[in-house]
């Protein structure tokens, strides 16, 4: 097959092809993409940007005289990750299923903060005109680290601030009194 020939097939089937993608017009829209992940069933988003990686849980060594939520510490290529159990952290029991617990990674000026959460889903992109600020459902152990939402499909996307929870005074208090 001559290269004119097979970039005329490629052409067609491009053409062939163009009727399943969608018709949604991009340019000039900013999107909000974020990490979906599980916590007790329910799914949350965290923002792109505020995730540094998603990692399998690791080995950790435990760390004396802290609070139980605070799983241990690893070496993660040469930098210390504290392991936090979100789930914990918010007062409820952890999640019996382990072999789908994810770590996900924040970069706070240099110190490395690892949340454990239930599952990883994926990756979410949403028109960012579209996020709520008002009206947020959640209860109560959640409400302080909700910042935002989008809805899709009658659904609520509710968008989890690592930022937030990494600034929060609860999360660095981990002396057991």
């Amino acid at each position: 097959m001559e290269l004119v020939e097979l970039l005329t097939t490629i052409v067609d089937r491009s053409r062939s092809h163009k009727d399943s993608l969608p018709e949604h017009d991009v340019r000039g829209t900013s999107f909000w993409s974020g990490v979906s992940f599980t916590l007790s069933g329910v799914e949350y988003l965290a923002p792109l940007d505020e995730i540094h990686e998603i990692i399998p849980v690791p080995e950790t060594t435990k760390v004396p005289g802290v609070k139980p939520w605070l799983k241990g510490v690893t070496n993660l290529r040469g930098v210390l990750l504290t392991l936090i159990d979100l789930q914990e952290f918010l007062g409820r029991p952890t999640s019996r299923n382990v072999l789908r617990q994810r770590v996900l990674v924040l970069d706070q000026q240099g110190s490395y903060l690892g949340l454990i959460v239930d599952e990883v889903v994926g990756m979410q992109h949403f028109d960012q005109d579209d996020i709520k600020e008002e009206g947020l459902t959640a209860d109560a152990a959640v409400a302080p680290y909700v910042v935002g939402a989008f809805e899709r499909d009658q659904g609520l996307w509710r968008i989890f601030g690592m930022k937030e929870l990494a600034e929060s005074a609860a999360i660095h208090q981990i002396a057991v009194v």
